[in-house]
């Protein structure tokens, strides 16, 4: 039924996209002209490379011509997904399962490059709560929507623990990662399963402590967060394509080669001294790479845990030729 419920969504947003007007090759017309381009992203850590594309203006400088870019700041990667596939988005940052997900229900998107492998924790302000073991049904367990990257995270760590990947989803409450976070200060859930920075964040406050998960089960360097595209832009507008490849290859140099700049650029999106976002950019746990890691692997885990059909062959079904690593 899970499977269905997101194939219906992904046919019902294409439908949508097919019947929209389509555009011309902007990449023919002249340099007065001025392409536009809608970049969808969540909030997070793991997103930095989309921040640094904007303030460094990157796309701009990698595309020879006149760009015009909206910038759109999303609630998950569901509400991205749904953008890509109804052509109101045009590049995106979502979760590596997600975009799994929507490559192989036939979304017209593909991946363009990996982004980021961040560390996830479950923080909890239940003193009881030590283990997956000791949450009980009545507890509640904020991530940001069923089916998304922190909910197979989980399944993961559920798996391990627990025997059943899906054991704590009737515990499961959608919530944005702000709002997540907001929630469990306050006591309006019990648990929240979060990457970086509120993971970090969530440890630093009174009355909260996070579960033990073994770094085997999140296994360090592991893509959790791609960015794509949709296949029109590859295809109708390469040179544009190819300039975003670009600005990502050069945004993630950026934040590897200079920490501090990066937190300068980041420490208007958080309540956090600059100091505190270096040390989140550079956790052991925090890497920044266009290189894939563990796509496969997650795929065959979300086959196996009843989150896909039927996974990808090769890496080349949900990413563009372009892209490094599986």
């Amino acid at each position: 039924m899970r499977k269905k419920v997101i194939a219906l969504a992904m046919i019902a947003a294409m439908v949508v996209s097919l019947t929209a007007c389509g555009g011309k090759n902007n990449d023919k017309q002249g340099k007065d002209s001025t392409e536009s381009l809608k970049v969808a992203y969540q909030s997070g850590i793991a997103y930095a490379p989309i921040l640094v594309m904007k303030d460094q203006k990157l796309i701009e400088k990698n595309y020879d011509g006149n760009v015009d870019i909206d910038w759109q700041l999303l609630s998950g990667g569901a509400a991205i997904s749904e953008g890509l596939t109804s052509n109101t988005v045009d590049v995106g940052a979502i979760g590596t399962g997600v975009a799994i997900t929507g490559a192989k229900a036939g979304a017209p998107y593909k991946i363009f490059a990996g982004m980021s492998s961040q560390p996830y924790r479950i923080s909890t302000n239940k003193e009881e709560i030590k283990t997956l073991k000791d949450i009980t049904k009545e507890d509640q367990i904020a991530i940001t929507g069923i089916n998304s990257q922190p909910h197979i995270v989980l399944a993961m760590a559920a798996k391990a623990y627990l025997g059943d990947a899906h054991a704590l989803d009737a515990n499961l409450v959608a919530q944005p990662n702000a709002d997540g976070y907001t929630s469990l200060v306050s006591g309006a859930v019990q648990c929240h399963m979060i990457m970086s920075p509120y993971c970090f964040m969530e440890q630093n406050k009174e009355g909260i402590h996070q579960i033990e998960v073994d770094e085997s089960v999140w296994p360090v360097g592991d893509t959790t967060i791609v960015g794509v595209a949709t296949e029109k832009l590859k295809e109708e507008r390469p040179k544009l394509y190819e300039a975003v490849c670009k600005a990502m290859d050069e945004a993630i140099e950026f934040i590897n080669d200079n920490p501090e700049k990066t937190a300068d650029i980041l420490k208007d999106y958080y309540d956090a001294s600059q100091e505190e976002i270096v040390s989140w950019l550079t956790d052991d746990a925090s890497v920044f790479s266009t290189k894939l890691q563990g796509v496969m692997k997650l795929s065959d885990f979300m086959v196996e845990e009843d989150f896909l059909d039927k996974g990808p062959e090769s890496i080349s079904e949900i990413a563009f030729d372009n892209v490094e690593g599986n």
